[in-house]
């Protein structure tokens, strides 16, 4: 009898003790880890946690231990975690009731790391049981304003089913940094449901294409376009603008957000690496609609962002420690159709304000963008303001063209992204020089430029835009299920009569190509 007791109360122990450690924090909870906001002495991380968890802040630590150097002892860097900041409510704001709910979003921030200039191995770690949940490493750049040498990764446009195998090539770039310049997703949200926006990101984050961009293992920088902020070409009406702030608040590890933590503010951004100063501008929250009439009041960049950006560029120009600006602007420069082709009056604008003030000639300001599914450079010869324009398209969408002309071609399809190795000559008034190598996972690289010797990268076929007519019927025959018919037929010789046409009336260029 003694014995039948004691097993009962033994098997009654065990059940309680599973069922008590089935409801602690398990590594299963933890599907995602993002990184970014990269510094000399700082990077964060956010972590997304499955539906129905049962962790809490303090279930969690982050370790980062830095390479040794010869002599040096055992030492590392520690972050405890806590829940995520989505920003305070703005005047006039009409909130979901999902905004209202806390994100299953946890970060870490290091923000203190003993060594600039320095590989790290991170962990984060279940505290109760020592678990290592994920693991990983980052290199952190030397003091701002140091010259030294690295790599840049960038690039834009892609969704849950695009191929995973970029991402693998990229990660063999071996990139300090990887720059995501818009459309992480393609969920098109035109509600006004924090929770829709929510799911947005963790879809891609799980999808197998987002599970291998975030096994690149290397720190992001990211800025949303169109389809990730809102709807196709969404601007400042988009119904859930403010709830796509809130949740990029939460769910993106970014640099400090200069606008205020109102959730009516824009997300515009800067940070410096070496003697770059790299400017993120947020074209979309504060744009005016495309379709708004012409006049010196349609923006892209809003007021107050506009007035910021300017200073920037002001600010970096006149600082001894800057040698080059990176403007991160998400959509073509060279347009003048669709794009900053809207805007034609705050482009004028801001191109008188570099000229009237100096910029872009001491420390050259060049443009970073994507948008466009393609590869494509303008080495100034075209672009507004003499602008060098680099673009890095698509991830993993169909190809595209957008804009033009680009003095060294313009080149469609997916699987592509750019590599731009920074290399600074040093010294006071030495340069800080990009060589920009356009990639495609299928073909290897397809155009390159170097911004201080671009003779030896010389512009071998250059892309000139057919008119905007053809333009727009090419894009309505690429839109259309299907022709039939006369109709095809009448369509497709309209199309062969304007592009012959304008070739008669253009010089006849053997480089150029369209």
């Amino acid at each position: 009898m003694t014995f039948y007791l004691l097993l009962s109360v033994c098997m009654t122990f065990l059940s309680v003790s599973s069922q008590e450690l089935e409801d602690f924090c398990q590594p299963s909870d933890v599907l995602w880890l993002w990184t970014g906001a990269l510094t000399s002495r700082s990077i964060s991380f956010k972590f997304g946690l499955r539906e129905g968890y049962t962790c809490a802040d303090s279930d969690f630590i982050l370790y980062a231990f830095p390479e040794l150097l010869e002599g040096e002892k055992a030492h590392s860097a520690i972050a405890t975690c806590r829940g995520v900041d989505g920003g305070e409510e703005g005047y006039g704001e009409k909130r979901s009731a999902s905004s209202f709910e806390i994100p299953n979003v946890k970060e870490c921030n290091l923000l203190n790391l003993p060594h600039s200039d320095r590989k790290y191995r991170y962990e984060l770690t279940l505290l109760r049981s020592g678990e290592t949940i994920r693991s990983g490493s980052f290199t952190t750049p030397k003091t701002e304003g140091s010259s030294f040498d690295y790599r840049v990764a960038f690039g834009s446009c892609a969704d849950e089913l695009s191929d995973p195998k970029v991402f693998e090539q990229i990660k063999k770039e071996h990139a300090l940094l990887f720059i995501h310049t818009g459309d992480l997703h393609y969920h098109n949200l035109a509600v006004n449901d924090v929770a829709a926006f929510r799911d947005g990101y963790d879809s891609i984050l799980t999808s197998p294409a987002g599970k291998a961009m975030l096994e690149m293992d290397v720190p992001f920088a990211y800025m949303w376009d169109d389809h990730d902020f809102g709807p196709d070409n969404s601007d400042s009406t988009a119904p859930g603008r403010n709830a796509s702030v809130q949740v990029y608040r939460e769910f993106v590890p970014h640099y400090p957000l200069v606008g205020g933590r109102s959730r009516t503010n824009t997300i515009h951004q800067a940070f410096t690496i070496g003697r770059v100063r790299y400017i993120l501008t947020d074209l979309r929250s504060a744009r005016t609609p495309n379709t708004a009439p012409a006049a010196p009041t349609k923006t892209v960049l809003g007021k107050k962002q506009k007035a910021w950006f300017k200073s920037e560029l002001v600010r970096a120009t006149s600082d001894p420690d800057i040698r080059l600006i990176i403007w991160v602007n998400t959509m073509p420069w060279l347009d003048n159709e669709r794009k900053w082709g809207h805007f034609v009056h705050e482009q004028q604008e801001l191109v008188n304000f570099i000229k009237a003030n100096g910029l872009n000639k001491w420390v050259p300001i060049v443009i970073m963008s994507g948008d466009a599914h393609m590869l494509a450079v303008d080495d100034g010869s075209h672009s507004p303001g003499n602008l060098i324009t680099l673009h890095a398209a698509a991830l993993g969408r169909p190809g595209s063209i957008k804009g033009g002309p680009y003095s060294h071609g313009a080149f469609p399809g997916p699987g592509q992204y750019a590599v731009m190795d920074v290399t600074d000559e040093g010294g006071k008034n030495g340069r800080v020089c990009l060589y920009y190598r356009g990639m495609n996972i299928y073909k290897g690289m397809l155009v390159e430029f170097n911004t201080c010797h671009p003779e030896r990268t010389p512009a071998l076929t250059p892309y000139y835009p057919p008119p905007i007519p053809v333009r727009i019927m090419l894009r309505m025959f690429k839109k259309a299920k299907r022709y039939t018919g006369v109709a095809a037929f009448v369509i497709a010789a309209v199309i062969v009569f304007l592009v012959y046409r304008s070739k008669r009336l253009r010089p006849v260029d053997t480089k150029k190509h369209s």
